[in-house]
């Protein structure tokens, strides 16, 4: 019995010391920012929303809490005031220059950027025009600025980190489309190409790369 009972105890203290032993699985805080001055980037985390592979959209990247949260190709895991921030520390001039109402048609101003996505598995940063489809079979031209909006941000609050056209609110957009072009002329449609992107729901880094002018 004596035998038994050492046995017993014995097993029960390798099992304590294995569960100490035991890492802790680490948590990841998809709020979290990062910047590198060296290289002029910023990286966000983002979630893909499989809705707009089918359903066209104007929003690339949105704060899951702004207005326009769920309106998105990828959903922004960060605040995009948050990420204003980030762009302004590493060096980042914004445009600021288009005012609320914008004509339809206008162009974004601002630093040059250049846009990756990255997943697990990815196989490396995906250009932002390789993760897009039109309505019109054309590739999609990618021409990012800063554009900044921090104001116009703060009064809206749609959550707007990059816009697929030219914005007068969201803080990175396309100049290589104006203003209202999917909303008032309806002369472009833009999707999320479900043959690059991984499936709805999947997390992704978003880097966005300053470019000397």
């Amino acid at each position: 019995m004596k035998k038994l009972i050492a046995m017993i105890l014995a097993l029960a203290l390798v099992l304590a010391l294995a569960a100490c032993g035991a890492p802790a699985k680490e948590e990841v805080d998809y709020s979290v920012i990062t910047t590198n001055s060296a290289t002029q980037s910023v990286t966000i985390y983002t979630q893909v929303n499989g809705k707009y592979f089918t359903e066209p959209s104007r929003h690339g990247v949105v704060f899951k809490d702004g207005s326009n949260g769920e309106k998105c190709i990828l959903r922004g895991l960060c605040s995009e005031k948050d990420f204003y921030g980030a762009l302004i520390s590493i060096g980042g001039v914004p445009g600021d220059n288009l005012g609320l109402p914008s004509p339809d048609g206008a162009i974004i101003d601002g630093q040059k950027m250049n846009v990756t996505v990255s997943w697990e598995g990815s196989n490396g940063e995906i250009p932002w025009a390789d993760i897009m489809t039109t309505g019109n079979g054309k590739p999609y031209v990618a021409d990012f600025r800063f554009g900044g909006n921090i104001t116009k941000a703060y009064a809206k609050n749609t959550g707007c980190i990059l816009c697929i056209e030219s914005c007068p609110v969201g803080i990175c957009s396309n100049a290589a489309y104006g203003y209202g072009v999917v909303e008032s002329t309806k002369t472009e449609q833009f999707y999320g190409n479900p043959d690059v992107l991984p499936e709805d729901g999947t997390i992704c880094q978003v880097t966005f790369t300053l470019l000397a002018e």
